[in-house]
């Protein structure tokens, strides 16, 4: 049984620790040392004891809270309520030092004192394993560490502790909520520690702060050193350093110029009837590049698609991986927006993830290593690689990148010629870019015909025109396999030859042919419009291309664009990425104002934090399911750099 909401409210991070929390504030996930873990919360949160009641923790409902970040800062604010207890949380992670940092500032709103305790609980399971953890009490720096094997993690503050306790994680919940303590100063195995400050009496209107430090390191003196540093400078200074870091994040920004829209008639149903106004435009801009620069580990240069919040997989496959599709999607948009840094350090992590043949595997952990599995080869992962390559080229480096990536591309574009089907000249099956089918997708066989011809690009670029004439053939030859096998009834197929759902494929026909569940697929997808956006396989006015959009907004719009037609997954909901790649059709083919609106429904459809989900209710346009999705960011970032 999941113990935690999947959705996320918030995150705060530096590249190599990513927090997520609640709306309450709590702190819902850590993950350390990579973006994508090992994630070792069980249960953090805080609670206030008024006159020595009993503590109230903050998911209680006798709390209010709103939430919201600093703008342009990864930096949360959590307003809190207690009655005339008013209590704002301030939350970030530190750039360049693995300690989170929350500040707490206490106001007594009421016309009498108040005595005023705060607690915090914490049950850390490293690597989310409840074997083999160890809470203590480290007198000698006044913290509360936790570790397992070689990770620490320790929790201070810039006043003394009044009580500390470690034990059975019931029993240290009961004691902290009674502030009734007992136990010892060290134990071992599924173990919770919790802690608490005697802020005093607080006169009406009286203000305190009270600033908290996690320090995460490999060794008890190391984090007693980095808690000492921290304490030393003050959560105050500390907030204000990483608040510039954040700022000169996006000071090297490529700059929107976005201009107010006036009065229009909606494009589609579910349309904000007002537009959304430039200033919210590139608020959320913004907000899409400070979510790139958290999903990306700054160790290794993967990304991930968003943070966990399904490890058991009880809903999904999970999510804290590194895909090369969102991947490609995703460094393009920080190619095309300057960040060409992390861009160029993803190819760099993937020249080094490579398989021999020259493929990519479906999805790897921040490492390199493979990660959990339902289709090792997603061909059109391969082509999107090349194309994001291509691209950054142009962009940043030309040649001299070239020639770092030169034998990963040789080896990947060799593998995509010699993946093709003799019958139909497309590539062979695979698993599809929504990871529910396997078969000869026409999103796939657009995907490598663009990486073919970023293959050939690149070869051009340095001297190996032999290789670049191969690979343009091979890339004309599938465009016409394409055109002759994946078009029907002037539209787009979804595919060919769909295998048999959940199953081998079936070779029991005459002669050993394979039998496959559908010959032809002639689905509505989404997927499509990357036949003219990103791939060009097509132009964007070309018929068959107006004909295949024009039919997928006739069967998959629902308030926003559902993935194709009959779509089950979390209930069939709209997502963003989909919507806005309708948006990046209409652009291309001249329809500004139809892209503008569906920018605008995007803006509209921000969390409560203003971050975008990977679903939305059809009618509320509320997140339902993944957020943030970086995937969906990059979309927006990519259609406001086309339209702005």
């Amino acid at each position: 049984m999941n113990e935690k909401p999947f959705l996320i409210d918030a995150a705060v991070g530096n590249s190599r620790l990513l927090a997520t929390l609640t709306r309450t504030g709590e702190f819902q996930r850590v993950f350390w040392p990579h973006v994508d873990g090992p994630q070792l919360v069980h249960r953090l949160i805080g609670g206030v004891s008024v006159g020595g009641a009993p503590v109230v923790w903050q998911d209680d409902s006798e709390w209010e809270h709103t939430q919201a970040y600093e703008r342009d800062q990864n930096v949360l604010v959590t307003r809190s309520r207690l009655g005339a207890l008013a209590l704002v949380a301030v939350d970030a992670a530190l750039p360049g030092r693995d300690v989170l940092v929350r500040r707490l500032t206490f106001t007594n709103d009421s016309t009498a004192p108040v005595d005023v305790r705060y607690a915090l609980y914490q049950w850390i399971r490293f690597d989310e394993n409840p074997l083999y953890n160890t809470a203590l009490f480290d007198a000698a720096s006044d913290t509360l560490v936790h570790f397992r094997k070689g990770s620490f993690l320790a929790m201070g503050a810039d006043r003394p502790l009044s009580d500390v306790a470690v034990g059975q994680p019931a029993g240290v919940l009961r004691d902290a909520t009674s502030l009734r303590f007992g136990g010892g100063a060290v134990l071992h195995g599924d173990v919770a520690g919790a802690a608490v400050w005697e802020l005093g009496t607080l006169a009406p209107g009286q203000t305190v702060v009270l600033s908290l430090f996690w320090a995460l390191s490999g060794s008890i003196g190391q984090v007693r050193e980095l808690l000492g540093q921290v304490r030393a400078t003050g959560a105050e200074a500390l907030l204000a350093q990483t608040r510039a870091y954040w700022r000169n994040w996006l000071s090297r920004a490529r700059p929107l110029g976005v201009t107010a829209a006036g009065a229009r008639a909606p494009y589609l149903p579910g349309i904000p009837a007002d537009p959304a106004t430039p200033g919210q435009v590139e608020e959320l801009y913004r907000r899409s590049l400070l979510v790139f620069k958290l999903m990306a580990d700054e160790q290794t240069g993967a990304v991930i698609a968003a943070p966990e919040f399904d490890p058991a997989y009880t809903a999904c496959g999970g999510y804290a991986y590194c895909w090369g599709r969102d991947a490609a999607y995703i460094t393009v948009a920080m190619d095309l927006a300057g960040y060409h840094d992390l861009a160029g350090a993803f190819y760099r992590w993937a020249v080094g993830v490579q398989e021999p043949e020259g493929w990519w595997m479906h999805r790897h952990y921040a490492t390199g290593a493979w990660g959990p599995s339902w289709g090792l080869i997603q061909v059109d992962e391969t082509g999107s690689i090349l194309y994001g390559m291509a691209l950054h080229a142009r962009l940043h480096g030309r040649n001299a990148f070239i020639r770092t990536v030169w034998e990963s591309v040789a080896r990947a574009a060799d593998w995509l010629v010699g993946n093709m089907d003799p019958e139909t000249g497309l590539p062979l099956p695979s698993t599809d870019l929504w990871e529910e089918r396997t078969s000869e997708l026409t999103y796939s066989a657009g995907a490598v015909y663009a990486g073919l011809q970023a293959a050939a690009e690149m070869a051009e670029a340095v001297g190996e025109g032999a290789r670049a004439g191969g690979w343009l053939a091979a890339a004309a030859a599938l465009k016409e396999a394409i055109l002759r096998e994946c078009v029907r009834d002037g539209r787009f197929l979804r595919g060919r030859r769909l295998q048999a759902a959940h199953g081998p494929l079936r070779r029991t026909g005459p002669k050993g042919h394979p039998i496959f569940e559908v010959d032809e697929d002639p689905t509505a997808d989404a997927s499509l419009l990357g036949m003219a956006t990103p791939f060009q396989v097509v132009p964007y006015d070309a018929p068959v291309m107006i004909r295949t959009a024009e039919h997928l907004v006739d069967t998959c719009w629902n308030g926003g664009l559902r993935r194709y037609d009959d779509d089950h997954y979390r209930g069939g909901n709209p997502w963003v990425l989909t919507t806005l790649w309708l948006g990046h059709f209409e652009a291309e083919r001249g329809e500004r104002e139809k892209a503008r609106q569906l920018l605008d429904w995007a803006v509209a459809r921000r969390s409560s934090t203003g971050l975008l989900a990977e679903q939305v209710d059809p009618v509320t346009g509320a997140p339902v399911w993944v957020v943030p999705l970086t995937w969906s960011h990059a979309m927006y970032v990519l259609l406001a750099l086309k339209l702005f």
